[in-house]
């Protein structure tokens, strides 16, 4: 089973990656590296993209939430 660190700026997840184990040292100098915030342990339990993130819990994004930050466009119809 994969094991992943959710990358966090802004309060948000901005990226996951797998990693083979928890590597705290590893995790924190990818974050400082790649300008992340912090790098979060979620094992298995890997947030949605976007999610935000207060610290102790992961909140997957709404679509108003997703516009508000630019990342859903409301004025392209399919």
């Amino acid at each position: 089973m994969e094991q992943h660190y959710a990358f966090i700026k802004n309060n948000r997840v901005e990226n996951t990656f797998v990693f083979a184990s928890q590597d705290e040292e590893l995790a924190d100098r990818i974050a400082q590296e790649q300008g992340y915030n912090d790098a979060v342990w979620v094992g298995t339990n890997v947030p949605a993209r976007w999610s935000t993130y207060n610290g102790t819990t992961f909140t997957p994004p709404t679509n108003e939430y997703l516009i508000s930050i630019g990342i859903i466009n409301p004025e392209v119809t399919e």
